[in-house]
């Protein structure tokens, strides 16, 4: 191709380019709604106050508060092993199974061909192994752990999260969550 041929090529991209320019011209309120969109992309996922009590972690996709729970904080802190995260996880996935439905709804799979029984035989046996699990620690412990664990209860006690918080109280909770952890994770024999 030759030079003049070059040059007419480049004359034909500049105009089409300028075509395509004029024809995307937008009105007022087109041109309002994409400056609001571009604003709100730009903006804070979490307000300004919700930051002050909070650790987030901000991903491309998604804002994580790592500090909203007190498994959480203590996860971020470095707190708990991996042995005793293995123990929570695995007692937080039966307590999943076993809260299915909400307070208010019906569940149906807890009766048995139209009788009430004791449910879905998952559910049975997720109610079986925590119920093992309580008894290797005792009511005693296992209670502040499952107010910790399962109810995000600073101190292990209901409406703690409520109260000012008082870092003894919140302590003794942390090291009954680890002990109860490190029990489940060896009389349950988990692997993690």
């Amino acid at each position: 191709m030759s030079n003049n041929g070059t040059t007419n090529f480049m004359q034909w991209v500049m105009t089409m380019a300028r075509k395509t320019k004029a024809a995307k011209k937008v009105g007022p309120l087109a041109a309002l709604l994409q400056r609001e969109r571009a604003e709100q992309a730009r903006a804070p996922l979490v307000n300004e106050f919700a930051t002050q009590h909070g650790d987030y972690d901000r991903n491309l996709r998604k804002v994580v508060n790592r500090g909203g729970t007190p498994i959480a904080r203590w996860r971020t802190a470095g707190h708990l092993s991996t042995s005793q995260d293995a123990a929570i996880a695995h007692c937080i996935a039966l307590w999943d199974i076993i809260s299915s439905s909400g307070g208010l709804v019906a569940n149906l799979d807890r009766t048995v061909f139209g009788t009430p029984g004791d449910g879905h035989p998952r559910e049975v046996e997720a109610r079986s192994d925590l119920l093992r699990m309580k008894n290797h620690v005792g009511a005693k412990y296992w209670d502040v752990f499952e107010n910790v664990v399962r109810f995000d209860e600073p101190a292990g006690l209901a409406g703690s999260r409520l109260a000012a918080p008082e870092a003894s109280k919140e302590y003794a909770a942390r090291l009954t969550v680890q002990f109860v952890a490190d029990i489940v994770t060896m009389k349950e024999r988990l692997s993690y």
